[in-house]
């Protein structure tokens, strides 16, 4: 293929986020696993990084992937930041300081999609504006199988600059303890994926496995310790059905087996483990080197906190032991109590690894949207770090603390590029905010149908194994015609097949429309000559949206679809302007033309 594979399960190689490969190599490379070209696996990881299919190209180009051209766009985001971090280290390690340095820099692209207005990582359009709806409850395209929330605090290579954008440590802990309190009636979990949960932290699925251990980064190591050995208790039973999730490639197990000896590989590739309470009196691990780790614990089943750690006697004061540290074997002796130890582990020296130290300045947000604007727009900025202040420029250069000032809301009243950073004495300043503002242009259509038109929609069913909706003209064309609506109620089979709808809409009325699709598994809305909904390749039955300035009027669209295998569903809807709610299209808004309509639509 070009690049390295995402995960290890045979027959799914192109189906996960991420570049996950660099964090594979470049730890067991850290950790003194060698025997191969290593100059050759770095290259490999580099060239991964910038070429696969997951929307790389926009990554580098961006430092995000745009949700309106990829599916699962914010994890993938995260994902690459953290692998990018971890191509970084190796290089490093290797002597190649450029591509530490420029591997360094991009594993800082996470803060390109954190909101500031809901401390949520959220999907951004090509243009910088925010996806909407926005829905911090639900399973939807922008995140793989997960909600906002399992996914809200996975920086594991950078927790000290994830805090920052919250604005401070406080708001940090605040949050991070309600992901494992609060409950919501308006929970819409989607996927099978997501179970186990507690309060919003789902442990059946992946991505939350670091979380309970982020209070070691933040002075709160205790925090760790109770809720790590509540999940053991809670999420795991000597039954059958005794895991809480999916099984994925052993990380339940793994997740278990760490935890249940008192550390955990947080951040692969920083050679460290957060430290937790170990839940057996005694464990002996037979280490590749030959030697013997023994860790021991004095009553476990009544002793839930850290009082202190040893290894072969010598003090271990931090919230994490090393690599190096545990394989030199000997004797790691956790001393626990009945309460917490309010004390121990709270000072930075205890933390463990951040890419970042220090306060950097949270990226600016806006909540406006100046995506096709009819009329001036005012566009307000602010930042999560308090005491700092934003420059501005309105070319499209980057912005300095010698830029305008930001006092007070921007005017926008033409297609601009705005980016914003934020400076503050004694801090690094923020990343930069980039919107590309866009007057709407609003496009004609024709006003009347015509005698060449008539109601309903043209269609071209296709046979075929799809992955993307540009692959669907490449399969067997089995049927065509024309029915009152788009629809795949009558398709051939249950899976491996794709649809074609073409025909005319009327708009009745002059203004910014917005479209949406659900589809499984993707979907894509062409209007005239515009992309106006990219659900291409969804994953699941998710929801895509986008926008379009219309004159009232016929306009012709393409609407395609494919189903790969599990599951059907299409669906098409849109919004008029100034409605709260999407609708379904009416049938007796679309036209065909007939009898000319080709059945292959060229």
């Amino acid at each position: 293929s070009g690049f390295l594979p995402e995960w290890a399960s045979p027959g799914h190689r192109g189906c996960m986020v991420g570049n996950n490969s660099a964090s594979v190599v470049a730890d067991a490379y850290l950790k003194g696993i060698r025997g191969y070209d290593a100059e050759k696996a770095l290259d490999a990881m580099i060239r991964s990084s910038n070429i696969n299919k997951k929307g790389s190209d926009y990554y580098v180009a961006q430092g995000f992937i745009p949700s309106n051209i990829k599916r699962e766009s914010v994890s993938c985001t995260l994902e690459y930041a953290y692998d990018d971090w971890a191509i970084s280290r190796m290089a490093g390690a290797m002597g190649r300081d450029d591509v530490a340095r420029e591997y360094a820099q991009r594993a800082l692209n996470y803060a390109n999609v954190f909101d500031g207005s809901t401390c949520f990582f959220r999907g951004r359009g090509t243009d910088g504006n925010w996806s909407e709806p926005f829905e911090e409850f639900a399973t939807g395209r922008d995140y793989t199988e997960a909600t906002p929330w399992h996914y809200r605090f996975f920086v594991p290579h950078d927790v000290n600059g994830l805090a920052g954008l919250f604005g401070s440590r406080e708001a940090f802990v605040r949050e991070l303890d309600r992901l494992f309190t609060l409950e919501s009636d308006e929970m819409q979990l989607d996927v099978s994926d997501v179970t186990g949960l507690m309060g919003q932290y789902a442990h059946g699925n992946e991505p939350s496995h670091h979380m309970a251990y982020l209070y070691n980064y933040v002075g709160q190591p205790w925090r760790t310790q109770e809720l790590t050995r509540s999940l053991l208790h809670g999420m795991y039973a000597p039954t059958p059905a005794g895991i809480i999730g999916n099984e994925d490639c052993g990380q339940m197990s793994a997740w278990y087996i760490f935890s249940s000896l008192g550390f955990y590989p947080v951040c692969p590739g920083s050679n460290q483990f957060a430290l937790t309470a170990p839940q057996f009196p005694k464990a002996v691990v037979r280490l590749a080197n030959g030697r013997t780790l023994t860790v021991t614990a004095n009553n476990p089943r009544r002793n839930t906190y850290i009082a202190s750690v040893t290894l072969d006697g010598v003090p271990v004061t931090e919230n994490f032991i090393t690599y190096e540290q545990l394989m030199q074997g000997g004797e790691l002796h956790f001393t626990l109590r009945q309460r917490p130890d309010f004390t121990r582990g709270t000072e930075a020296a205890a933390e463990p690894y951040s890419l970042t130290r220090g306060q950097v300045v949270s990226i600016p947000y806006t909540t406006q949207n100046v995506s096709l604007f009819t009329e001036p727009v005012a566009v307000a900025l602010a930042t999560t770090t308090a005491g700092a202040e934003i420059r501005y420029t309105l070319d499209g250069s980057e912005p300095d603390e010698t830029s305008a000032l930001y006092a007070g809301p921007v005017v926008v009243d033409r297609s601009l590029t705005l980016k914003a950073r934020g400076f503050k004495p004694g801090a690094a300043p923020s990343r930069t905010l980039t919107l590309q503002a866009e007057k709407a242009v609003f496009r004609k259509g024709l006003s009347g149908a015509g005698a060449a038109m008539r109601p309903g929609v043209a269609y071209a069913c296709y046979e075929g194994v799809f992955s993307h909706v540009d692959e669907i003209r490449r399969g067997k064309l089995v049927a065509s015609g024309t029915m009152p609506e788009p629809s795949i109620a009558d398709a051939p089979q249950e899976d491996h097949f794709g649809y074609i709808f073409n025909g005319w809409i009327r708009i009745p009325e002059r203004g910014v429309w917005e479209f949406m699709t659900k589809s499984d598994d993707g979907s894509v809305l062409v209007i005239g000559d515009r992309k106006v909904v990219d659900n291409d390749g969804s994953h699941a039955s998710v929801m895509a949206t986008g926008r379009v300035a219309l004159e009232a009027g016929l306009h012709p669209y393409t609407l395609m679809y494919f189903e790969d295998y599990e599951g059907q569903d299409l669906s098409w809807g849109w919004r008029a302007p100034g409605a709260a709610l999407f609708e379904q299209i009416p049938a007796e808004r679309l036209y065909v033309e007939f009898p000319d309509c080709p059945a292959d639509f060229k």
